[in-house]
């Protein structure tokens, strides 16, 4: 029988809102769009869904582990992003896991393209970003590539799709 879970969103994110100490700059979201984005990935998961409840209740410590259902004891997360986070009794790890994925300069939907770039990088043995100059356009060439793929179950592209399409630009251009 499933667990009903009887913290809101609007508590988890009001509860973190008003406690918090972690500033924005460690963040890939601000405060104010607690409500809407992925605490993770940064992803406005608000404009996305037509129903409007894409946002995943992730314990910080899992329920399995006695974690609470309380507002203290969540964070808001995209699909991908939960099934990604921690699971263990450590109350800080959540944090130090949604921290250490900040990226600076974070633009809208660029999380997962930046994985994707660093996942080019170790895999290929150079920077994707080192083929800019011969690429004219890069950003419409990239642009065609990802409309030539697919996601699954009508959501964003994933890392490993970003990935392969990169690697094709580069097999095309190096």
């Amino acid at each position: 029988m499933k667990r009903e879970l009887k913290t809101t969103k609007a508590e988890i994110a009001n509860y973190w809102i008003k406690n918090t100490r972690i500033p924005e700059t460690e963040l890939n979201f601000d405060w104010a769009e607690a409500h809407t984005h992925c605490w993770n990935c940064g992803d406005d998961q608000y404009r996305r869904s037509t129903k409007k409840t894409t946002l995943h209740r992730c314990h910080i410590v899992p329920h399995s582990l006695g974690g609470e259902d309380k507002p203290g004891n969540y964070v808001l997360l995209c699909k991908e992003c939960h099934e990604e986070a921690p699971n263990v009794g450590d109350n800080s790890v959540m944090w130090d896991w949604i921290k250490s994925n900040y990226i600076p300069g974070l633009l809208t939907n660029t999380y997962r393209l930046r994985k994707a770039l660093k996942i080019f990088q170790d895999k290929e043995g150079y920077s994707f970003l080192e083929l800019a100059d011969s690429v004219q356009d890069l950003d419409q060439v990239l642009k065609t590539e990802l409309d030539n793929t697919s996601v699954h179950f009508g959501r964003k592209r994933n890392v490993s799709t970003v990935y392969y399409s990169l690697r094709r630009i580069a097999n095309t251009y190096s």
